[in-house]
């Protein structure tokens, strides 16, 4: 806070904004968390209101965040898609890329057991950030792949694209067919990765 001297203190420039800005971005992040477990919960088709009672917001919280529910959805998205290049450099750093690689896909096959939308395999939408999501873990499972070749864990000819399209497959079919049990999803993951294996 400052005055001049001549009249009532006044707040410095930025000063008011700072804890305005950091509400606003607990708040998306309360949205954001609380349409994950709504969707989770009722599936997509669940509505905004569903999502800002969960999130302890009014609904005009959620529209200055996210214009449409498509919006939504991508941040939930990119947030996962973020979670899985974490666990991806991760793996990348460890000395055993091959058994990263298995890390980085059963703790994925685990998030989604407990999801009823794991939209992030096949939803056609599109959103900046979100791709631009994409693109780093494309770029890093590529180069996880390629360590996990030199060391003997997989095979020669495997592609990163049909690690994912073998995988996003699996969660598709766990989640129509309604299993919940993390233990069935790393199985079938283990048969994924099994199957690059030289």
């Amino acid at each position: 806070m400052v005055s001049d001297g001549s009249g009532p203190v006044a707040e410095a420039p930025g000063e008011a904004e700072l804890p305005r800005r950091a509400d606003a971005v607990r708040n998306r992040e309360k949205v954001i968390a609380a349409a994950e477990q709504v969707f989770a919960e009722h599936g997509i088709e669940a509505g905004i209101p569903e999502v800002a009672e969960r999130a302890g917001v009014g609904k005009g919280t959620v529209y200055r965040n996210f214009e449409t529910k498509d919006d939504l959805v991508a941040a939930i998205l990119t947030q996962r898609m973020r979670r899985l290049d974490e666990g991806i450099v991760a793996a990348l750093e460890s000395d055993d890329p091959g058994a990263g690689l298995r890390q980085v896909l059963h703790d994925a096959a685990v998030r989604a057991s407990h999801l009823s939308f794991p939209v992030g395999f096949y939803w056609p939408g599109k959103n900046p950030e979100l791709d631009e999501a994409k693109a780093n873990t494309k770029r890093h499972m590529a180069k996880l792949v390629a360590a996990a070749k030199k060391q003997g864990e997989l095979r020669k000819d495997a592609k990163p694209d049909e690690i994912w399209n073998l995988f996003g497959g699996i969660c598709r079919t766990l989640t129509d067919a309604g299993e919940k049990d993390p233990k069935a999803w790393r199985r079938h993951t283990d048969l994924v990765i099994d199957a690059f294996r030289p």
